[in-house]
């Protein structure tokens, strides 16, 4: 505590320098232009934010560069209702309105469009989620369902991360950064022009962070990658872009059965993907997307490679009175090799998966620019569940200009992962000698949910103000069932995958924003959420106390973005989280995580327009823990305060 009350008092002195209010320079964006921005998550085509009917964020690279976050991640911090935990040093548990976990799999998250949704145990691999955060042009964050548009899995929100056009990062970039828990970073990109109408950039960045006090969670990687765009003809728009990052992970694992020992984890991946946008007109387009991609993990519990092959078409027309639609085609290949570790093993130990999927979304115009109803549903058949469909209904009231109103009605479903359905995990009894055989089921029902939603939004020059309220209603979720002991080998409790568990979760998220004055801007979030789950007649599943704790049932942050003088900016983050409840079986035990507050402070001097240095502060607080051990024995560590200081040159 005295180191952190220590970074605490050099960042404050040197805010002292900052205060001088000549020349005050604007924030780049109004509330009006933020509530205005175009965003093509919610219905696959451009509109602007406040005419969505969906609670939707968006996090603007002004966001990203003022938070002085070092990863995406942590970036999803700033969202309001967004569940952001940190495992250990290269760990999240990320998740949307419940259910929360390292692999929270009713969460799909894309990059550019590429789905980076783990088909192995659902949920999303954080630490392979990365790129240039310069580069990024904005994250747009769907809070709810939207299964209908991007289909199975979208249960509980979408994270689509957009890269900058390859036209907007012109020249190149050289970007430092060093510290106490942020060892090393370097990054640089270039970008440049091949013809007038062909834009590229070309990156590399690699990274290198210290391990925790309690942990070996020490974290090295390297990443590069390129992108074309190419503007072919007036009306057709061509990218071409590709990643490719390979790595070394460590983690302190734990358990029954091998004590503690340091482990890690080596992670490769590449991909490549393709798009071609055809514009007829303003209200008529078609998209084509192609892309491959290849992950691979070797850690101490499994190891799998898997290649993913996707191609999705997309055309968008107008039709009489009043409607827009939207209708698209897609295919994925997915294929999987895994190699058991000491705590599971597949059988059989490779599979490929085929999905086959259609979508239409009509918007009806009914008081033309006031009252607007969209309806559509998504269609798909799997190898896992066979045909799936997943409908809704959004409805957009405008009062006015600055209020307005609207209301959803949604179902979507959530596929089985891999080792739900092939999967065998041993593990020692907490209380006992007996060995627990946990084993999937090839009859595992796809998880559903029936989603009810209504907001409000208010706009003008000074304040925006969003509240959503949800009420979600899942049947059929995981639940793990105990069977009778092996005849034969009295020393195995075998344990089977199921579908005996529903759930209740409502709740509510309010996100503010206030211009006070030119040179400040203040931003407030509250969010609660409140699971309920109910095992079924003939269940004795013990986990459902672990997804009702799992998730904090209030969050709460303020943040302040302060430019006292055209060349400085003084940006601070206060946020509340609240305690993670304790659970206790006989198969587990799971401690609580006590409530933290955290305080993160950047101090920017932009020395000329091309060279800008930064010091950066992050839980200034004291350390505290985020999240517990995950299933698959991982150690979780504090997270600790860190300092570090950065320079940005551009050239």
């Amino acid at each position: 505590m005295r180191q952190s009350v220590g970074y605490l008092l050099i960042l404050y002195s040197l805010n002292c320098f900052a205060i001088d209010n000549s020349n005050i320079e604007f924030l780049e964006l109004s509330l009006e232009e933020l509530a205005n921005i175009e965003i093509t998550s919610v219905a696959k085509k451009p509109q602007k934010r406040s005419q969505a009917a969906s609670s939707i964020f968006v996090l603007t690279q002004e966001d990203i560069h003022r938070s002085g976050v070092t990863t995406i991640a942590d970036a999803l911090r700033l969202v309001p209702g967004v569940q952001v935990a940190k495992l250990d040093a290269n760990k999240w548990a990320i998740s949307i309105r419940g259910f929360n976990d390292i692999f929270s799999n009713k969460l799909l998250v894309l990059m550019d469009g590429r789905s980076v949704y783990s088909p192995l145990f659902g949920g999303t691999y954080w630490d392979a989620v990365d790129t240039i955060l310069e580069d990024i042009e904005r994250i747009e964050v769907i809070k709810g369902s939207g299964g209908t548009i991007w289909g199975a899995n979208a249960v509980n929100g979408v994270i689509n991360i957009i890269t900058k056009n390859a036209k907007d990062t012109q020249g190149g970039l050289l970007s430092v950064l060093v510290g106490n828990e942020e060892r090393g970073k370097i990054a640089m990109r270039y970008g440049g022009e091949i013809t007038p109408e062909l834009n590229y950039r070309v990156y590399a960045k690699g990274f290198e962070k210290d391990e925790a006090e309690n942990g070996s969670d020490d974290w090295r990687m390297g990443q590069a990658g390129f992108r074309f765009d190419a503007q072919a003809t007036a009306k057709d728009k061509l990218t071409l872009q590709s990643d490719v990052y390979i790595g070394e992970e460590g983690e302190l694992a734990e358990s029954l059965d091998f004590g503690t020992f340091p482990s890690e984890t080596e992670v490769f991946g590449v991909n490549v993907l393709f798009k071609w946008d055809r514009a007829f007109d303003d209200d008529s387009n078609l998209s084509f997307q192609a892309y491959y991609d290849r992950t691979e993990r070797e850690r101490f519990y499994l190891s799998d490679i898997h290649d993913t092959l996707d191609v999705d078409f997309q055309h968008r027309f107008q039709t009489f009175w009043q409607q827009e639609i939207i209708w698209g085609l897609g295919f994925r290949y997915i294929d999987d090799e895994t190699t058991a570790g000491t705590l599971m093993s597949l059988n059989p130990t490779d599979r490929s998966v085929r999905i086959y999927s259609a979508f239409i979304q009509d918007e009806i115009s009914l008081i033309k620019n006031r009252l607007i109803l969209t309806i559509g549903s998504k269609f798909e058949h799997n190898s896992y569940t066979g045909f799936e469909y997943q409908p809704s209904a959004r409805l957009l009231f405008k009062i006015n200009e600055q209020h307005s109103i609207w209301g959803a009605v949604s179902r979507s479903v959530r596929v089985p992962a891999r080792v739900e359905h092939d999967f065998t995990l041993k593990r020692k009894a907490l209380s006992s000698n007996l060995n627990l055989n946990v084993v999937g089921s090839k009859n595992f029902k796809p998880e559903e949910l029936l989603a009810y939603e209504l907001g409000y939004r208010f706009i003008n020059k000074a304040i925006t103000l969003d509240v959503s309220l949800f009420y979600n209603n899942y049947n059929n979720l995981r639940s793990i069932e105990p069977a009778s002991i092996v005849a034969g080998n009295p020393s195995v409790l075998p344990f089977f995958v199921e579908n005996k568990l529903d759930s209740e979760v409502y709740g509510a998220e309010v996100a503010l924003s206030w211009q006070v004055m030119e040179s400040l801007r203040l931003h407030g979030s509250y969010s609660y959420v409140q699971i309920q789950s109910h095992p079924l007649v003939g269940s004795r599943d013990t986990t459902e106390e672990r997804d009702e704790g799992d998730t904090p049932h209030h969050q709460f942050t303020i943040r302040s973005l302060w430019q006292p003088h055209q060349d400085w900016q003084v940006d601070t983050t206060i946020r509340y989280v609240d305690m993670i409840k304790e659970v206790q079986s006989p198969v587990t035990y799971k401690p609580a995580v006590k409530s933290y507050v955290t305080l993160d402070l950047r101090l920017a001097w932009q020395f000329d327009k091309n060279l800008e240095f930064s010091l950066v502060g992050h839980n200034l607080l004291g350390k505290h823990r985020e999240f517990r051990n995950s299933i698959a024995d991982i150690q979780a560590t504090d997270v600790e305060p860190s300092v570090f200081f950065k320079a940005d040159f551009h050239f």
